[in-house]
Formats: C-alpha cells, sequence, structure tokens
C-alpha cells in the first residue's frame, strides 16, 4: 500500500484520539467538581434538618433522546436565617426526588451557606470513584492510540 493510506490512518486515530481524550477530560471534570464538594464535606462539623423546597429541571438530549433531569433545592435553618442552596452536583432522573422529603443537612459553621445532604454522601463517593476510573481508562486508550497513529503516520515515510 502506498504511504497516502498510512498517513490518513494515522490521522484517523489521531482524530479518535482527540475524540476519546475529549470524553475522558469530561469524565475527569466531574469528579474533580465531585471531590470537591465531598472535600468540603469534611469542614461540615454541624448540621441541621433541611426540606426539598423546589427541584431544578435540567433538559438533556443528544442525537436520538430528549430527557429532563433535576436536582433537588433545600431549604434549611440556622440560628434563625433561612438558606436556601441548589444541590446541582445532585442531579438525578425527573421523579428521583420528592418536594418536602426530609434530611439531614451537613454544614460549615463559619458559612451556613457552604452544605451537603448526608444522605447524598454515598451515592456522590460512588459516582466520583466511577467518574475517575472512567476518565482514566478513556485516557490511557487516547494514549494508546495517539502512539499508534504515530507509529503509522511514521511507516508512512
Amino acid at each position: 500500500m502506498d504511504s497516502t493510506f498510512y498517513i490518513f490512518s494515522g490521522i484517523m486515530y489521531l482524530v479518535i484520539a482527540v475524540i476519546i481524550a475529549l470524553v475522558g477530560f469530561l469524565f475527569f471534570r466531574r469528579f474533580k467538581k465531585l471531590n470537591d464538594v465531598l472535600n468540603g464535606a469534611l469542614d461540615m462539623s454541624a448540621s441541621t434538618n433541611g426540606t426539598i423546597s423546589s427541584l431544578a429541571e435540567v433538559r438533556r438530549r443528544n442525537r436520538s433522546f430528549r430527557w429532563t433531569n433535576e436536582y433537588p433545592v433545600i431549604t434549611y435553618t440556622v440560628d434563625g436565617k433561612p438558606y436556601t442552596v441548589n444541590l446541582d452536583y445532585a442531579e438525578k432522573r425527573k421523579g428521583h426526588y420528592s418536594l418536602g422529603g426530609d434530611y439531614r443537612v451537613c454544614y460549615n459553621p463559619s458559612d451556613p451557606s457552604c452544605c451537603i445532604v448526608d444522605e447524598f454522601r454515598k451515592p456522590l463517593t460512588r459516582t466520583r470513584t466511577q467518574n475517575i476510573v472512567i476518565a482514566v481508562i478513556l485516557f490511557l486508550f487516547a494514549l494508546n492510540l495517539l502512539w499508534g497513529s504515530i507509529a503509522v503516520i511514521i511507516a508512512a515515510f
């Protein structure tokens, strides 16, 4: 086969590697966001009861499907002052949360607006772990494709 086939194949491998690396980066970014929330939870030593006051809808779509997710907006009171916090990191499919549900809210005593719902910690930890594992696998696969594309392009010359 001539060298243009090898160069074209190498470029295609390179494009696929970049796409896979971008998807891996999205998983890593989600991991980082959840990691920041869970690491910040270490400073949240005070707790109170809170309720889901509303559900914020998020519409998602891809080429074939459209669906609606939602995340809870939780309201709680600290020292007589009400706080309302959007828990966008706890996004789930529509119907997962119910309005008025009572939850234990852990918050930072120096900044009561910084909180985490205690019942969400375990699922968030599991999701965080899944995201980093998927990101590492995708990065390794992209790296493998990158080296393969370089080898194919070099073979053309």
